[in-house]
């Protein structure tokens, strides 16, 4: 064998090496007719209620962070932050904010100096930073009454949700200067332009279309960037509740696929996961919907979600004091069904 080849075998080892070991933040596409295990798996609170590593008490958010592959967990009663890696998963949580009160949900950042935690604090009335290594927490934007949800867009925009003032604000930190991103700023109602006690947030870092689960109005509204009014992508426009597939009942958090527009709401007084296709009329369970319970198949309360690398779907089951995984187990693209007499198309799933 030659030198040069050697040297390029040698090369090649050194790269494959390199390559396994570094954690990886490639996530597959999730097709828009997916489908989940219905029997999920106990990923944090496997203890149970309690304070111990191994314990919640009414979480209420989640995050995954996909570049170290980490569960972040909002343990709600117990004023703290948990982390699980998911890589080695383990029913022992670290806790990497302690005395944090009443915080519910959690958006976990990547900037030069590592992993920057933002948490929404009710109790606090503001939405709060922790810079990887810092003792505590600085306030970041104005005062938020209620402040349930936040968000943070590749500028670094600071989204949060106000439920009192019955909006969503945008805070710019280059200008330091607030705005409404969504609703009217105590303008309570169930109008296009309004919103009644919003929670959870997505924000498109494409587009800067903003999500809001308008939650006692049981919809989802769809903001662009500098809208005055919204649209309803999930739920009926009127604000009417229900349980069946065209309604929601207090929902309390959205995803969005940005790709396929595909929307998967924590539809929590219906104990589901919904998934809503754009233009949809109704949505479908992929997740929950046995009825409130706490065996592994039902939920109770569910308040959030995420998604992981591989797809798996990952739920805040609040008043079970737990976060369940579904494991992803079918991902085959859409096969279309023959056009209808009005001409719509139809998925089979």
């Amino acid at each position: 064998m030659s030198t040069v080849s050697e040297v390029f075998l040698i090369f090649l080892h050194i790269q494959i090496i390199f390559w396994c070991w570094i954690p990886s933040t490639i996530s597959i596409k999730i097709s828009p007719c997916a489908r989940w295990n219905t029997t999920g798996e106990i990923v944090a609170g496997l203890g149970g209620r309690g304070n111990n590593p191994d314990q919640l008490r009414e979480p209420e958010g989640i995050f995954i962070h996909r570049q170290t592959n980490t569960l972040y967990v909002s343990d709600t009663g117990n004023d703290r932050i948990q982390v699980f890696t998911l890589n080695q998963l383990s029913s022992m949580g670290t806790t990497v904010i302690v005395n944090v009160t009443y915080p519910t949900k959690i958006y976990v950042d990547d900037d030069n100096d590592g992993q920057t935690i933002y948490v929404s604090v009710r109790n606090e009335d503001r939405v709060k930073k922790w810079v990887k290594g810092a003792p505590d927490g600085v306030q970041v934007g104005g005062e938020c009454l209620m402040c349930e949800s936040v968000w943070v867009d590749k500028e670094k925009n600071v989204y949060m949700t106000s439920v009192t003032k019955h909006c969503v604000y945008k805070w710019s930190p280059q200008t330091n200067i607030t705005t409404v991103a969504a609703g009217r700023e105590f303008g309570q109602g169930s109008g296009s332009d309004s919103l009644n006690s919003p929670e959870g947030i997505y924000v498109d870092n494409t587009s800067g279309t903003v999500y809001v689960a308008d939650y006692a109005n049981h919809r989802i509204q769809k903001w662009l960037k500098n809208a005055l009014n919204g649209t309803t992508v999930a739920g009926f426009s009127t604000g009417d509740q229900g349980s069946d597939a065209e309604s929601l009942s207090y929902p309390t958090t959205i995803w969005v696929d940005d790709e396929t527009q595909v929307v998967y709401v924590a539809d929590s007084d219906n104990n589901r996961i919904q998934r809503w296709l754009p233009n949809a009329f109704m949505g479908d369970t992929v997740a929950g919907g046995t009825g409130w319970g706490d065996k592994l198949n039902q939920l109770d309360q569910p308040v959030d979600l995420a998604f992981d690398n591989d797809g798996n779907l990952y739920v805040c089951d609040r008043s079970n004091d737990r976060v369940l995984k579904f494991r992803i187990i079918h991902n085959e693209p859409c096969l279309p069904l023959p056009t209808t007499s009005t001409g719509s198309l139809s998925l089979i799933f």
